[in-house]
């Protein structure tokens, strides 16, 4: 088997690798069983560095094309012949479709581990005494009073007018050139995504992504059959130094960032790092996707400029939901972007479902301008900051030896575990204790990362999230190592 590296090739090198093995598979050069080169044997063949050879076969075993054997070697993994005969009937093919599910494994524990009595952490939902349902109501009835026959007609596909106008001047308020044509209003962030990887995405397009980050956007992306690059964050949010890194060495065709209320951490990126990430993707031809979800729920400062605000050249794409600032139930979000992908996304937009309700549209449009909007996001963030207080406070008491710290924005806590305990031990512990929590897993681009937990507290009241992380503290105090300097109990 002779593999070549192509220094103009825009795939990594490691996927270069991965792919010209699969084509030897498929080929009949390489046959079940046979066992692969050592991967410091194949990095010193091809002059790249181990971890390449290393990330080469984590994705053949991710893509079940190899199986690793501890203490012997990786060898071709078996597979099924495609002129083989029908067994019983013909099944589609629903691979792709399966990998997309990144939290499946997660909601099936989830929903087995659910009992009477059980609080939940790891839901991340909002909290319902916030939702505006009544001043709704109201901008509801007057949509159907008094808007004309005619405005419930089909109309445009990249939404209301008077809605764009109105989600434009908010982001003119944050810095960014923003004009209502261009808005496109979408049935929530998962559609913007899904309208994002239809346009700019194909098999095996490398994708930048912030490590750990929203799993939800990642299951569209995973849906495309996307190669993922991991960019590295710390206390204030993606990294900008690993950010240049990946950018110049795996040319990624889209940088997935979440920088305001980051799901899971609840980080704030500052607008220093901002300024720098977006000049870095202009030096190197990346298009960036910023999720602005929940910035209105920041506790401590304003929330800082989007990246948008800095960008000069179109490349700088934002997605909003309103789900967690207003209610999910609305089911809208948006994209703002300009040029050529604006012209390509509407299309995009129209093809996948002509428009989005005009009718909640209307009724979102006048809540907005009235003033039981801004009394509303100020309630929201008194009610999560005093939680997130408490939570932080019960959090220290109940389970101090966590590395933790609290959320700038947000419903999410970021709890780390200490590097010999795994996930899965501290899902199944909590579970018994009768409180769930959010494994780190799918979290993570690669799917693997850290041991660590999502916890949210936007949904719950004080004492019921008390009482979950007593029961979360009993249950790691039986896996969590002894503290330093702790003596050993007397027989």
């Amino acid at each position: 088997m002779v593999i070549h590296l192509d220094a103009t090739d825009r795939r990594p090198l490691y996927v270069q690798i991965a792919d010209q093995i699969v084509a030897a598979i498929e080929e009949g050069r390489l046959l079940t069983g046979d066992r692969l080169p050592a991967m410091r044997e194949l990095a010193s063949q091809l002059d790249c560095a181990l971890v390449t050879v290393s990330q080469a076969y984590d994705l053949l075993a991710a893509r079940g094309r190899v199986t690793a054997r501890v203490g012997k070697g990786t060898f071709v993994a078996d597979s099924v012949k495609a002129d083989a005969p029908f067994s019983r009937r013909w099944e589609p093919d629903v691979g792709r479709f399966a990998r997309a599910e990144r939290r499946e494994g997660v909601l099936e524990q989830l929903t087995r581990a659910t009992a009477p009595g059980a609080i939940t952490l790891a839901s991340g939902h909002p909290a319902p005494e916030t939702f505006p349902l009544a001043d709704f109501a109201r901008a509801l009835a007057r949509t159907l009073a008094d808007d004309p026959p005619e405005s419930m007609q089909y109309l445009s596909g990249t939404g209301d007018p008077d809605l764009c106008q109105t989600l434009a001047a908010a982001l003119q308020a944050r810095g960014c050139r923003a004009r209502a044509q261009d808005i496109i209003v979408c049935s929530g962030a998962q559609q913007a995504a899904d309208l994002v990887a239809t346009v700019l995405l194909e098999q095996r397009s490398v994708v930048a992504a912030e490590s750990p980050t929203y799993a939800g956007t990642l299951g569209v992306f995973d849906a495309r059959g996307v190669t993922y690059v991991e960019v590295q964050s710390d206390a204030d949010g993606v990294r900008v130094d690993d950010v240049e890194r990946v950018f110049a060495e795996y040319r990624p065709r889209l940088f997935y960032v979440n920088p305001i209320a980051q799901n899971p951490t609840g980080a704030v990126l500052p607008e220093r790092r901002a300024k720098a990430i977006v000049s870095l993707a202009r030096r190197h031809d990346v298009v960036v996707l910023e999720d602005q979800t929940a910035w209105q729920l920041t506790y401590d400062a304003p929330a800082p400029p989007p990246l948008a605000a800095f960008n000069t050249d179109g490349r700088v794409i934002v997605m909003e939901s309103l789900s967690k600032s207003i209610f999910p139930a609305l089911r809208i979000g948006y994209l703002y972007c300009k040029g050529a992908l604006a012209d390509v996304l509407e299309l995009a937009k129209i093809r996948a479902d002509v428009f989005t309700s005009t009718l909640t549209q209307r009724a979102l449009w006048r809540f907005m301008n009235a003033p039981s909007y801004a009394r509303h996001l100020r309630a929201a963030r008194s009610l999560y900051s005093r939680r997130r207080d408490a939570f932080m406070d019960a959090l220290a008491s109940t389970v101090p030896r966590l590395s933790t710290q609290p959320p700038l924005a947000g419903v999410n806590v970021w709890v780390r575990l200490p590097g010999r305990i795994s996930t899965q031990s501290a899902f199944d512990e909590c579970a018994r204790e009768g409180v769930l929590v959010m494994p780190a897993e799918p979290f993570y681009p690669t799917r693997s990362g850290p041991p660590a937990l999502r916890l949210s507290f936007g949904h719950l009241a004080e004492a019921q999230a008390r009482e979950g992380l007593v029961r979360m503290g009993r249950a790691l105090a039986r896996i969590l190592p002894a503290p330093q300097g702790a003596s050993e109990p007397r027989s």
